[in-house]
């Protein structure tokens, strides 16, 4: 093997560029010869230094902040130097450009001091790199045209520009999906990578020229991700960022003009308003979205988790009624999902668990214990044969605080229930059960001397993990 110098990388370089060589080509020679990283062999294979690789990374990469040194650092990793962000792979492949994915920036070195989140990341990057390389037309030789003729070509050029083929199409549509089908099943984090992961592929489509069907199928994958990514915010703690996300949705699901997709984002603005204590907003949002589409397949979302809980918020005890009467009758009217718990924010029609789960917190706020009993007992029976822990350790929290009010008071069955809660959730602890657990603990304030409820409290307390709201 030779020895590695500014010499013999240029050397090698030559010898391939004479030949006609591709830049992958020369970039695995490169590590065969000199035994590079393969970072460090992309760079040396263009000829960059890394002050020039710094700049063709801000230019391609706008808004982005790198240094040479961050440069060093990132191609020295894991023998020394500091991990490069997945971000930073994903910029550095579009800087390279000539095919270059994610995965080609890595070696076993690298994957071997990744988290398996991380892997996955690069998987799914390079994947996507993979499909667009796969679309790019085969250019060759053009004959010299008439210029009326040329002018039609030219016009026929901008047209197939416009244009992402079905497999692409297809593949972010069942990346996002498969997200959100995740989102109660998988760590919130290794989802928010995921996400974050597809954001940049998903909105870069979005800027290029697209025919109207192209557009709108585009439009729709970018809705569900960003409305998917103010889920997992909100899991995380992460109020504004939530919120923006979830605004980004709505936005982008009304660029289609799609009735039932704009429903679908006003569900996820009025699930974060509705965590954020911001009732009125809560309510009004599932009032637009079940205004737009009063009988659709997000209807029953809207009316439940949006309008029945936060009307409970509020002490409109008719207004409840009305609202889960309704949710309850449009599932009637559409087929059942075909799981037997559809994701919490699933892109069909709510299931039935999910709906007396809701209907079950709404009636808490309205202290009917009778009817909390009822829907969460109903709920339950599906959430724990599944094993789903946030809704699992939610309608617990449902039932343990109902547990508190005169007439249906049990401690003991309710500090129990509690104390599930936080074995059911050790492994990771949701934003908004950590809400609910507040809110139980603040009603068992006048008990907080008796030793079941002080347990729980300092289990509590020893089991908790602090977010920020941004």
């Amino acid at each position: 093997m030779a020895r590695d110098s500014a010499a013999a990388r240029e050397q090698i370089r030559a010898e391939l560029q004479a030949v006609n060589a591709s830049v992958p080509h020369v970039v695995a020679e490169l590590r065969r010869r000199l035994d590079l990283r393969p970072r460090v062999a992309w760079r040396a294979a263009l000829s960059w230094q890394q002050w020039r690789l710094v700049m063709e990374y801000l230019v391609a990469n706008p808004g982005a902040k790198l240094t040479e040194s961050r440069v060093s650092a990132f191609e020295s990793w894991p023998f020394a130097g500091a991990k490069p962000p997945l971000e930073y792979l994903s910029g550095l492949a579009l800087t390279f450009g000539h095919g270059c994915t994610p995965a080609d920036l890595v070696d076993a070195a690298d994957l071997a001091q990744m988290e398996p989140a991380e892997r996955h990341a690069v998987a799914l990057m390079s994947r996507a790199g993979a499909a667009e390389r796969a679309a790019e037309p085969d250019t060759g030789p053009t004959a010299v045209l008439d210029p009326e003729v040329a002018e039609i070509e030219q016009q026929r050029a901008w047209l197939s520009s416009m244009h992402a083929d079905r497999p692409k199409l297809d593949y972010l549509a069942d990346a996002v999906g498969q997200i959100i089908g995740q989102v109660d099943l998988t760590p919130v984090a290794q989802l928010d990578v995921r996400a974050r992961t597809l954001r940049p592929h998903l909105h870069r489509m979005l800027r290029e020229p697209h025919h109207p069907p192209v557009a709108r199928s585009l439009y729709t994958t970018a809705t569900f991700l960003s409305g998917v990514q103010a889920t997992l915010a909100l899991d995380l703690g992460h109020l504004d960022s939530g919120r923006a996300y979830a605004r980004e949705a709505f936005d982008l699901a009304e660029a289609t003009g799609d009735l039932d997709l704009i429903a679908w984002a006003r569900a996820a603005q009025s699930l974060v308003e509705y965590y954020d204590g911001q009732y009125l907003d809560a309510l009004a949002l599932a009032d637009d979205g079940l205004a737009r589409a009063p009988r659709g397949v997000h209807a029953v979302r809207l009316a439940v988790n949006g309008r029945a809980r936060a009307l409970a918020r509020m002490g409109d005890r008719e207004g409840v009624e009305r609202a889960v009467d309704h949710g309850w009758a449009v599932i009637e009217e559409h087929a059942r999902p075909g799981v037997d718990l559809s994701a919490s924010m699933d892109e069909g029609i709510y299931c039935e668990a999910r709906t007396a789960g809701n209907a079950a917190t709404a009636y808490l706020a309205l202290g009917d214990a009778e009817r909390v009993e009822q829907y969460a007992t109903r709920a339950l029976k599906t959430f724990d044969r599944l094993g789903v822990r946030s809704t699992q350790a939610m309608t617990r929290l449902d039932i343990a605080t109902v547990l508190l009010q005169p007439g249906s008071r049990d401690l003991e069955r309710a500090t129990k229930l509690v104390t599930e809660v936080v074995e059911i959730t050790a492994a990771e602890r949701k934003y908004p059960v950590e809400k609910r657990t507040g809110e139980w603990l603040e009603a068992a304030q006048p008990w907080h001397a008796l030793p079941a409820v002080r347990e729980v409290r300092e289990l509590v307390a020893a089991r908790a993990q602090p977010h920020r709201t941004d």
